[in-house]
């Protein structure tokens, strides 16, 4: 349960990333620079894997997630590196200016991401078999929410599908959470069951 949990907890982070990309990269911006459309796709990819295992515990969608969450890990570093670089262009300037650490886009955002990333991948190494959910109802839903987590991946991709990508991954992070909290409200009933007997 608790490896699941981390999992969820990771997932729940890329939700409210894909809102402040969607905000701080708006899209003329996406229009005229391809690289703005990257964190869009990777937090709704993350969504999109982190539910998928939550749903399908298997070692394809163990593998996929491990993937994505260094995918995550890539795209955090990387994107730091571009921040960084839009506020000093060289690294002498970089150290010696205290302003580089300042201002829009902010440097070190970006590694949220990675962070993001990195907690998936010490789910998964920490239980490489999560325990499985006493609830059918628990996985539909966690798999409607991975199902919206793709679609969101879709929309970020495409111009002009803004809108379907930001309610796609309040649906996921929706769907998922109550997903999560019925596995929640099993496991609580069968402990308060189990000392009451």
């Amino acid at each position: 349960m608790f490896g699941r949990l981390v999992v969820l907890i990771a997932m729940v982070l890329f939700g409210p990333l894909y809102i402040e990309i969607y905000l701080y990269h708006p899209a003329i911006v996406r229009e005229h620079d391809v690289a703005a459309v990257v964190p869009l796709v990777a937090a709704a990819l993350g969504l999109f894997g982190g539910f998928l295992l939550l749903a399908i515990d298997n070692r394809v969608t163990a593998a996929l997630l491990a993937l994505i969450c260094a995918v995550e890990v890539a795209v955090g570093v990387v994107g730091a590196g571009i921040h960084i670089a839009m506020h000093a262009n060289t690294l002498a300037s970089l150290v010696g200016d205290p302003n580089a650490w300042f201002g829009e886009p902010p440097p070190l955002v970006p590694l949220s991401f990675a962070a993001s990333g990195c907690l998936g991948l010490i789910a998964l190494a920490m239980s490489r078999k999560l325990d499985e959910s006493p609830l059918a109802i628990a996985r539909i839903l966690e798999a409607l929410a991975a199902a919206c987590g793709l679609a969101a991946t879709i929309a970020a991709a495409l111009p002009g599908a803004d809108g379907i990508g930001l309610i796609a991954s309040l649906a996921a992070l929706g769907l998922g959470s109550i997903g999560f909290a019925a596995e929640f409200a099993v496991f609580g009933y069968a402990l308060w069951r189990g000392r009451a007997a």
